[in-house]
């Protein structure tokens, strides 16, 4: 019997306000960064909040942080332990990491770091990094609305694990949230096609999943962050598996 009746209202998007959080040993870099990101938004009509910090372990992890850059070689702490700490309570903010040493990268990747940057393309490439930065920004601050039992309830669209068609119900499992699913009346298809555009992709007939927590995609399953196990599709497995990999080619961080 299902206790819950809701259904998937709209998608829309927070607010243009950017919190930012700058932290580097060096004074000097720090406010480089800082001056260079505020006549971005000056000039992209966006509101801003920078915290500056130069030690790591004074930075107040609890505060929400849209966007963080971060330097890898800290005396006090690692920009990697950082974001580590960051991420633990702020899964969805976006790490760049400002680093004279490539040979961190790959450290980068297991904290998700979105962008690395070298400290001397600072001038030349850091507006072309807050291109990609606010995009996905806008990516990750969309949120869908579900009205359960009439009251209507917002989930970041960053909070769907996957979702899961059970004959006229849909099951969205949702992650980094209070709730571990929601229920309610759906067509998968009409899902599919609205969620496209964040990234989620059917990978079996009853199954839509967000690509971005994908961690092993194989002919006849897939395994979702937390090792969740989900069928796949193994007809289209060619196709399906070309398109993730286009998506994670386009999404996953790159070294400049």
């Amino acid at each position: 019997m299902l206790r819950q009746k809701a259904g998937l209202d709209r998608i829309r998007l927070e607010g243009a306000h950017m919190e930012v959080l700058v932290c580097d040993d060096n004074y000097e870099t720090v406010e480089k960064i800082s001056n260079i990101v505020e006549m971005y938004c000056q000039e992209k009509g966006k509101t801003l909040m920078i915290t500056k910090n130069t030690n790591p372990e004074e930075v107040d992890i609890a505060k929400r942080f849209d966007i963080a850059f971060l330097d890898i070689d800290m005396p006090q702490m690692s920009g990697i332990e950082l974001a580590r700490r960051v991420h633990s309570l702020q899964p969805d903010t976006i790490i760049i990491f400002i680093t004279n040493y490539i040979q961190y990268a790959p450290e980068g990747y297991e904290v998700g770091a979105f962008r690395y940057l070298m400290k001397d393309q600072i001038s030349k490439k850091l507006n072309y990094y807050l291109d990609f930065a606010i995009e996905e920004m806008v990516k990750r601050r969309r949120v869908t609305t579900i009205q359960v039992n009439g009251e209507c309830i917002d989930i970041p669209v960053a909070n769907i694990l996957y979702m899961e068609s059970q004959r006229r119900i849909i099951v969205m499992h949702l992650i980094n949230d209070q709730r571990a699913e929601y229920r309610f009346y759906g067509n998968i298809t009409d899902l599919e096609q609205r969620f496209e555009i964040f990234g989620f992709l059917r990978v079996h007939k009853s199954y839509l999943v967000n690509m971005r927590y994908i961690e092993i995609f194989q002919c006849k399953r897939l395994v979702l962050k937390g090792g969740i196990q989900i069928p796949s599709s193994t007809r289209r497995y060619s196709d399906l598996k070309q398109q993730y990999l286009k998506w994670e080619a386009e999404n996953k961080w790159s070294i400049c």
